[in-house]
């Protein structure tokens, strides 16, 4: 019998316990046993089991399926407590629903099989997620080499599915490498059930095989035009980065990134929302001259977008965005990409970087560049990190598509719950998504690395806009123009090998990437609000000399220079916004806590004449069309805490 790879699920002070003298036993090692060279150990390649029908060994005779396809959660359908939640909330805050993956739902006393010949460093992934219905059973994995030769790898009970995931298994495959074998999955347990009720069943969760096997590198030598990548984080502020100061960091795949890019420390988004802050990434416009301001107006066709520019230019593109509010319907801002792909709530990260990986792999060798943007909407509310990110452990190092051989704690390790009546959460769990956002972003970085992709890509990370967290006494809402609102991550890593970065200083905006992207393509930029971040911080430039926002709903402007940030407020929840004017002392109070204005400072009035002439001075433009929100996605908006 062979050891599975993961920890089994187990009581959580074990868990703890085992992972800090492991962390403590890492600290010990040299450097160099952290970081492998994934692009000479072979390129990756992922088998997705649940677009692949497995053959059926055995199930109980009254029904033919055993295994049934299925969109579901990494977690609880339902995350909060009700029991906390005011009655007259139920209504207007419907079930607020963990990141959607997909998933196997096995009946139980059932046995199928997939047919695989594993390649170097395999194994086999998956989420034990439970059952929904109360099934006594058991998880079992095993390989077949021969009828009378059967290796039982893994087996482990399954439990009640809950608001927090468990964590990922990882099966060691590397034993069978080169030879063809069958790959058992089994559920043990009874399939009794009273009639009319359902089938007892569990969950298998992204279940996949990955190996590592010499391929052709697909890189295009002596095209023009690279790759590009741009992964759009939702929710993310810096300081949650360890390339922005965060510490103990939360992400080690991100931090590699950052050491291989160049860093802009200080850029800060044009909304404190999704779709208006996506449509300005997009078209390099501000919210003023493109005129998106909520999540329901699409972006007007007029506009064009980054998509459209690079499809002109012989782009295949394709995007993937994790949000229902954020999709086509609401946001116009699949105009352009030639696929794509939206959540019908939202996806956990693992579900659009698996679908990433298998888009690049399945046009590999293709000579057509491409555009993805990745959208990626951890770690907005609801926070519901897995197993162990959710007790306040990361991964040590890096690890790219290998399994994770060592965790450490980003905190004091132990359980977090669901307190937080109108959103259910809270900043411990907030830090988890962060960290297992990182681990998903750099499984899909070792990808392109292993095939030689990174050599032509454009790698660019950006986040929407930040979140509270409870400064400014707003507990999971972004409302309000601040820093922690507004300024957000924002890097990228130029095409080559290994290069070594650089963090730079002076106020950018987010926008700012649109002209960047299309010169790195060698596209023209048309009019817009942006400027290549290259020249912008260039030699002997030293960034904007101030950055501009605009609250959603038009509920408020902001301006932002290195030593104050103006702003007006009108309309907007007075608990936490009085409507008025706002000023703000960066250097000698970077909270943002103690409101100058009306002081009679005169750096007010000099802000307030540069944020209005700032206002009034607008492109041309057509009128966006806003439409009626239906009663399901009202519903949905409130759940996230929109409204």
């Amino acid at each position: 019998m062979l050891d599975s790879l993961a920890v089994r699920p187990v009581l959580a002070v074990l868990f703890v316990f085992v992972v800090l003298v492991l962390g403590f036993l890492l600290l010990t090692l040299p450097a160099c046993h952290l970081r492998s060279d994934s692009a000479s150990s072979g390129a990756w390649n992922r088998l997705d089991l649940w677009r692949v029908a497995p053959v059926i060994e055995s199930t109980p005779a009254e029904w033919r399926k055993a295994t049934i396809r299925q969109i579901s959660f990494l977690g609880a359908e339902e995350v909060r407590d009700l029991r906390l939640v005011p009655a007259q909330q139920l209504i207007a805050f419907p079930k607020r629903t963990a990141g959607q993956v997909k998933a196997l739902e096995q009946r139980a006393s059932s046995r199928v099989r997939w047919t695989i010949q594993p390649d170097r460093d395999a194994y086999f992934s998956f989420v034990p997620l439970g059952t929904t219905n109360g099934c006594a059973c058991t998880y079992l994995v095993g390989i077949r080499e021969a009828p009378d030769k059967l290796d039982k790898l893994y087996r482990v009970d399954a439990e009640p599915v809950g608001p927090i995931a468990q964590a990922a298994v990882e099966v060691d495959l590397s034993a069978y490498a080169g030879r063809r074998v069958d790959l058992l999955l089994q559920i043990e347990g009874s399939a009794a059930h009273a009639p009319g009720q359902p089938v007892p069943s569990v969950l298998w969760g992204s279940p996949a095989v990955y190996g590592r096997k010499a391929l052709a590198a697909t890189r295009r030598s002596g095209t023009a035009h690279p790759n590009i990548l741009l992964i759009g984080f939702d929710t993310l502020r810096a300081d949650e980065l360890g390339a922005w100061g965060r510490s103990p960091s939360l992400t080690p795949s991100l931090d590699r990134l950052a050491e291989q890019s160049d860093v802009w420390l200080d850029a800060f988004s044009t909304f404190n929302v999704t779709n208006p802050s996506f449509a300005s990434i997009l078209t390099g416009l501000y919210g003023k001259n493109h005129g998106v301001y909520d999540l329901q107006t699409p972006l007007p066709g007029s506009h064009v977008t980054l998509a459209e520019l690079l499809t002109g230019a012989g782009y295949e593109t394709l995007a993937l965005i994790s949000a229902s509010h954020l999709g086509d319907h609401n946001s116009g801002l699949g105009q352009g990409f030639a696929e794509v792909s939206t959540a019908t709530e939202h996806y956990a990260a693992e579900m659009p970087i698996d679908m990433t990986m298998d888009w690049l792999a399945a046009r590999a060798g293709k000579p057509r560049p491409f555009f993805v943007w990745l959208h990626l909407f951890d770690p907005h509310t609801p926070h519901t990190p897995p197993q162990p990110y959710a007790l306040g452990f990361r991964p040590a190092a890096a690890a790219g598509l290998s399994p994770v051989r060592l965790w450490i704690p980003f905190r004091q390790p132990e359980p977090r719950g669901f307190t937080e009546p109108v959103l259910g959460a809270d900043r411990d769990l907030y830090d988890g998504e962060v960290a297992y956002l990182d681990r998903q972003v750099g499984r899909l970085l070792d990808f392109l690395e292993s095939r030689g992709l990174l050599e032509n890509t454009v790698v660019a990370v950006v986040a929407d806009h930040g979140e509270n967290l409870g400064d400014h006494g707003i507990r999971f809402r972004h409302l309000g123009l601040f820093d922690t609102t507004t300024h957000v991550p924002l890097m990228v890593r130029w095409p080559g090998g290994e290069r070594e970065g650089r963090r730079i200083g002076g106020l950018v905006q987010t926008l700012d990437l649109f002209p960047t992207l299309l010169a790195a393509a060698g596209v023209k930029a048309p009019q817009q609000d942006g400027t290549d971040l290259r020249e912008l911080t260039g030699e002997g430039h030293e960034g904007r000399r101030a950055v501009f926002s605009e609250h959603a709903g038009r509920l408020g402007i902001s301006v932002r220079t290195q030593e104050y940030r103006y702003g007006l407020n009108q309309g907007n929840d007075r608990r936490f916004l009085p409507d008025g004017p706002y000023l703000y002392d960066l250097e000698a109070d970077p909270g943002e806590v103690q409101n100058l204005a009306g002081r009679g400072l005169p750096v007010e009035k000099e802000l307030n004449g540069l944020l209005l002439r700032w206002l009034s001075s607008r492109r041309r433009s057509p009128n966006p069309q806003s439409r009626d929100l239906t009663e399901e996605e009202e519903q949905r908006l409130k759940a996230l805490g929109y409204g």
